[in-house]
């Protein structure tokens, strides 16, 4: 069974990041805080929800909608942990590339799709441990 992870709204992931499990602060290898747009690799995963459109009709068609999830893929000095990023991607705090909000500053991440975009509202941000 994997660990119990810590859930949080999008807006706090930016100060919740730089917390460990062990309740102590994250650093890079150069001593440095977790900065998610600059340090953390950006992956997705695509999955699907499904509803059975009449449940209690036998072989009732099954209808089911695409929704992805966008994931960092971070690096600490106690090794690597991904943060489910999802409600966060394309937020001006993502766009800003720094953990601090810069105006003006720029990323080199992608901005995720409208779809994804529309999702994320929906969805919890929670940090997993690999």
């Amino acid at each position: 069974m994997p660990p119990p992870s810590q859930i949080f709204p999008a807006k706090d992931l930016l100060s919740q990041v730089q917390i460990g499990p062990d309740g102590r602060k994250r650093k890079t290898a150069d001593g440095r805080g977790i900065d998610l747009a600059k340090d953390c690799e950006l992956l997705s995963l695509l999955q699907y929800e499904c509803h059975v459109l009449h449940p209690g009709i036998r072989d009732s068609p099954v209808q089911c909608w695409p929704i992805t999830r966008w994931f960092r893929r971070c690096q600490d000095m106690n090794g690597r942990f991904t943060v489910e990023t999802t409600a966060w991607e394309g937020t001006a705090e993502a766009a800003s590339g720094s953990t601090t909000s810069t105006p003006g500053a720029q990323s080199n991440h992608q901005v995720p799709t409208e779809q994804a975009s529309k999702t994320s509202q929906r969805l919890v941000t929670a940090i997993n441990h690999i």
